[in-house]
């Protein structure tokens, strides 16, 4: 993915802003309307949001693969779309470390407890469980946060807990006890064995990589989980997202193959399965499945147009994602790549939801890592928020 974004002479605060209100602007959403949120954007990643871009990321973030510490996305669904920015805070010391990142991490999430929609109960069951000098061997476990916006209502939150840099054991261990502390672990048994015996009868790997919780106290507020498969395979798609009780696998299918297009069984580079889950249940609630549009286009405008399809499969109007386009492309599709980074799919019954991720590469590639060692490639967590 190349750099087409140019941060120079600007803020990384000022950055995300500006791509904020070009979102609003594609949405067809007033800025009157955004500009609340977008100050709050800016104000939730101080102090960090007001460091220069710069030539090369201060600090090489998983978030992205440049190493930029944001991305945004956009849900369609039936209703209003949904905006969102996912973010590593970052932290005060210079150089900036992984150890400083965590800790304004945790300074943030307990700013967040004064957020009208915010409940940190759950949270504070399991925290411990992440925080450094628990007892893990690796470095601190990095903690993302999200913003998620629908017009007319205010912002609501998660945190992401990120499991790449443990042993696996250890990862799956962990996640057990949260579970368990949240009144979800019998829905979770249920999970780790039927991927046990998924894993063993085809011998596709399916990696535990992120753990989540929806930052309220509804009673639908959600803990999720994120397995990254080892492979392009459509059927193992459909098994992981089989697990999930609101799960529609004949929809699911047809979606994928608007998709997918001429090759419904190829999903690109090791895709995504989230998996979420509520109290006393006993299996996962919902699945989304993310892939990684860029790797099986050869630009944003073919891109587009997949994306397009998948949207007029759930009945939504492609030509509103076009004009979103349009607001935050600064060249023509045609000759970009990887702004359009992911879309994820989660059927819902007789209903589903797309979302579309959007990358804003501001730094040449990486060529060599100068932060945390090399993981696997990273995804984008944001997790829908209706139902």
């Amino acid at each position: 993915m190349d750099s087409i974004f140019s941060g120079e002479g600007r803020s990384i605060g000022g950055f995300l802003g500006e791509r904020w209100s070009e979102m609003c602007d594609g949405l067809g959403l007033p800025q009157s309307l955004c500009r609340p949120v977008t100050d709050q954007v800016r104000d939730l990643l101080r102090p960090w949001a007001d460091l220069p871009v710069g030539q090369a990321p201060p600090f090489p973030s998983y978030v992205a693969d440049d190493g930029f510490p944001a991305e945004m996305s956009v849900k369609w669904s039936r209703g209003r779309p949904e905006l969102r920015i996912l973010f590593e805070a970052l932290g005060n010391s210079r150089p900036i470390t992984a150890a400083s990142n965590r800790a304004a991490a945790a300074a943030l999430t307990d700013r967040l407890a004064g957020e009208p929609l915010v409940c940190l109960d759950r949270y504070g069951k399991v925290a411990d469980m992440f925080a450094p000098g628990a007892g893990h061997e690796t470095a601190p476990i990095p903690v993302w946060h999200s913003l998620a916006w629908k017009p007319g209502r205010p912002p609501a939150f998660k945190v992401y807990f990120g499991l790449y840099a443990v042993e696996l054991t250890e990862r799956h261990a962990l996640v057990g006890e949260a579970m368990a502390r949240l009144a979800m672990g019998t829905a979770w048994a249920d999970t780790s064995a039927r991927v046990t015996r998924a894993a063993q009868a085809d011998g596709v790997e399916r990696e535990l990589e992120f753990f989540a919780l929806d930052l309220d106290a509804g009673a639908r507020a959600r803990a999720k989980v994120y397995y990254r498969n080892h492979t392009g395979s459509v059927a193992v798609l459909e098994q992981m997202a089989s697990l999930a009780r609101a799960h529609d696998p004949d929809r699911a299918r047809s979606a994928f193959r608007a998709l997918l297009g001429t090759d419904p069984e190829a999903a690109g580079e090791t895709p995504l399965t989230c998996l979420a889950y509520r109290p006393d249940a006993s299996r996962a609630d919902e699945s989304t499945t993310y892939l990684r549009v860029s790797t099986f286009t050869a630009s944003d405008e073919e891109a587009a147009d997949r994306i397009g399809a998948l949207m007029a499969h759930e009945g939504l109007d492609p030509r509103r994602h076009h004009a979103l386009l349009r607001a935050l492309a600064p060249r023509p599709l045609n000759r970009s790549r990887g702004l359009q980074e992911l879309v994820s799919y989660r059927s819902l019954g007789h209903d589903g939801d797309v979302s579309v991720y959007f990358r804003f590469p501001v730094y040449p590639p990486r060529t060599a890592q100068t932060g945390p060692p090399p993981q696997p490639s990273r995804y984008t967590l944001q997790e829908d928020d209706s139902l």
